[in-house]
């Protein structure tokens, strides 16, 4: 299982764009914990954030990559960096309606 932003949309609230995030282990063991410990707040799984809150949530991928940088090595330093540098290039994107709402699970 992985942790993935998502866009629903359609009548049928059919996924039509996923970026992933991490896989559910990284996530569980490294990624949440920390983002609870640096008081990360929309960017979390079962969390949402509409296109005005992208700023908020690029500020809360910084915060992750800086403790990544600054804490992580090897495999995990690059599988977590590359994950949100792919992400704070793609979240922008996303946003194909100014009523869009992207989830995490």
């Amino acid at each position: 299982m992985s942790i993935s932003v998502n866009r629903e949309e359609g009548p049928d609230g059919d996924i039509d764009y996923s970026i992933s995030i991490a896989s559910g282990r990284f996530y569980g063991g490294i990624w949440y914990p920390v983002s609870k410990k640096l008081g990360v707040k929309l960017f979390l799984e079962n969390g949402q954030f509409t296109k005005d809150q992208v700023p908020e949530v690029m500020r809360e991928l910084d915060l992750l990559y800086d403790w990544a940088k600054t804490h992580l090595t090897g495999r995990d330093l690059e599988y977590m960096t590359s994950r949100i540098e792919n992400l704070k290039e793609k979240i922008p994107g996303a946003f194909d309606r100014d009523d869009t709402i992207l989830y995490l699970y």
